[in-house]
């Protein structure tokens, strides 16, 4: 008896087992680098496994998910590490603006909302574009990121929605979350992000240096 390998039937189980495949991994990975240090890494590769398979490449796992841990293990533990000091910026401030009143509440309240949803976005699309651009560095890669956000504002909005609302099926679903947390995750972020690395090819990358583009009816300035 055979299996028809191009049934959607078949490409589901694929998926699903390919994603618990990754789930374990970037577990395993984490514990690896003392959870501390693995976790970011363990997430950067996951993105980039997911990318090959959307590509359709054919690679020994295991090997593949290695290879990326470590060479993304600085970068990715640099950008671990503005994270959390941003995370707690942002929630020593949400502390303290609440013994503030007046002009001076809503001022530090509204700064700290600008920077939570600019670190937000900056999330959402900061993994893949490390994927996409290698050898960039860190910075110009996060100012990309805001960039994108900018240009296509509606597929951010589907990409945020998309990610939280497989975070409540994994918070109603444990067993979800074991297995498909993590890659579920990446899955999600990096589809969403193709179409806008798709469209930065368009552009051969998009420059940094004052001079921003025109498109989709938002001006960038030049």
């Amino acid at each position: 008896m055979q299996f028809d390998t191009s049934s959607g039937i078949f490409k589901i189980c694929e998926w699903l087992y390919r994603l618990a495949l990754l789930n374990m991994l970037a577990i395993g990975f984490t514990l690896l680098g003392g959870i501390v240090l693995g976790v970011f890494p363990a997430i950067t590769a996951m993105f980039a496994l997911n990318d090959k398979w959307m590509k359709a490449e054919e690679f020994p796992v295991i090997k593949e998910y290695w290879k990326v841990y470590k060479q993304h293990f600085v970068k990715s533990n640099v950008l671990g590490g503005l994270i959390l000091v941003t995370a707690v910026a942002l929630y020593t401030d949400f502390a303290l603006v609440q013994n503030f009143s007046g002009i001076l509440y809503y001022l530090i309240l509204s700064s700290s909302a600008t920077v939570l949803v600019l670190s937000f976005i900056v999330l959402l699309y900061v993994f893949s574009l490390m994927i996409k651009f290698p050898d960039d560095g860190l910075m110009k890669q996060i100012r990309r990121a805001i960039q994108v956000s900018t240009l296509f504002p509606l597929q951010t909005i589907w990409m945020g929605l998309s990610l939280l609302s497989f975070l409540f099926i994994c918070w109603v679903m444990p067993g979800i979350a074991f297995l498909f947390l993590g890659s579920g995750l990446t899955f999600i972020a990096m589809y969403f992000s193709k179409f806008a690395l798709k469209r930065l090819d368009k552009y051969n990358r998009l420059p940094f240096d004052g001079r921003l583009i025109e498109e989709r009816g938002v001006l960038h300035g030049e």
